[in-house]
């Protein structure tokens, strides 16, 4: 279940601090309640409960300019944030951390009751993830599908055509919410899940999820307000980050390693070498995950990294059928085999109903049919 009360004001307390990276707060978190945490940092009592690891990491020092160690960081950003939400100057050392979040943001922690199974066993699972909407969109068969920004007119459609497509097959969709590629294929998603009458929408188990570099009350890019808005309502959406986190440049690396954590299948749709979606093929293929790259034209820099893909090695994804195939969804494995041609009839039935379990010869077949037109 997700934290709740002083254990996810404290996780939210925690995440938000200075120099806290994912490594970090995972070793910060590994062993102990966010409570703890807090309580450690607030008293100093790790010098007597907290493991090795943690001690090492809190006597670790901030910079080379800085001479502070990590504790006297984190003590700290501790009382500032405890000022801000009180609006006070004093410092107070003990104090449960108040800070706001999301309307219906949940909170998991790693290892506990409640943290999506279907990231847990990743080797590099966020200690923390903040989550609005149902997780139960990772039960599903998961694809993930990305690609550039600034996709083409095409990419576009594509995305769109693969995001309708999957979802009425029941699976569901992984991207970033960003502009291009993600957002055309969470559209198709959705128009799949506004065309279904509302007491079949239960019935279709593919939902989007979108995977984010900010917190969850800091959208970007800003245009897509109602987009971010219907997936959580519709589907997930979900990210490491606590409330309040811009998305710097580095946090969507960071992001990229849960999209490929999260997904069976990883689809390019359009990417250029350099994209950012290469960094998440890259984090798929460390994972043993299937990608499947789109097809472009070979005149356009906007599919130099899909086609690269495809020359190295990656399946080709022209129709959902592919994608499909690569879950072992593939529909038309699921009629049953039906051979049109017409039966045999007259002579021909009877020549076929000489045939045995052994073979025969011309001459054989011949004396058979003169033996039983004689009798």
């Amino acid at each position: 279940m997700a934290l709740v009360d002083d254990e996810r004001r404290s996780a939210i307390a925690i995440a938000s601090l200075p120099l806290m990276t994912p490594g970090r707060l995972r070793v910060l978190l590994g062993t102990r309640s966010p409570a703890t945490v807090v309580r450690w940092l607030q008293t100093g009592e790790w010098r007597d409960e907290a493991p090795p690891a943690v001690q090492s990491l809190l006597y670790s020092k901030r910079e080379s300019t800085d001479l502070r160690a990590l504790h006297h960081v984190w003590h700290e950003g501790l009382r500032l944030q405890h000022c801000k939400a009180n609006d006070v100057t004093d410092d107070v050392p003990d104090y449960v951390p108040d800070t706001d979040d999301p309307s219906g943001m949940q909170v998991y922690q790693l290892g506990q009751e409640g943290y999506p199974p279907e990231l847990a066993v990743d080797p590099s699972a966020p200690a923390l993830v903040f989550a609005r909407g149902s997780l139960d969109c990772l039960r599903a068969r998961r694809v993930g599908i990305i690609g550039s920004r600034h996709a083409t007119a095409y990419g576009r459609s594509m995305a769109a055509m693969l995001g309708r497509s999957l979802s009425k097959n029941g699976v569901s969709v992984i991207s970033g919410l960003a502009r291009g590629i993600d957002g055309s294929a969470h559209r198709g998603v959705l128009d799949v899940l506004r065309e279904t009458p509302s007491r079949d929408i239960s019935e279709i188990r593919g939902r989007p999820v979108g995977v984010v570099a900010s917190g969850l009350d800091v959208i970007y890019p800003p245009e897509h307000n109602a987009l971010w808005e219907h997936v959580a309502v519709q589907g997930l959406v979900l990210g490491e980050s606590p409330p309040g986190t811009v998305p710097a440049p580095f946090r969507f690396p960071l992001r990229n390693r849960i999209i490929a954590a999260l997904s069976e299948v990883l689809v390019v749709v359009e990417s250029k070498l350099d994209g950012g979606s290469m960094i998440t093929v890259r984090h798929a293929l460390r994972r043993g995950i299937t990608v499947m790259a789109v097809p472009g034209a070979t005149s356009t820099r906007a599919s130099e990294g899909t086609n690269l893909l495809l020359r190295d090695g990656a399946l080709v994804a022209l129709t959902p059928d592919d994608v499909l195939m690569a879950l072992d969804l593939d529909t038309r494995r699921q009629v049953p085999y039906a051979d049109i041609r017409p039966l045999p009839g007259g002579v021909d039935a009877e020549v076929l109903n000489l045939f045995g379990s052994q073979p025969l010869t011309l001459d054989d077949v011949v004396k058979r049919r003169g033996d039983q037109s004689m009798m």
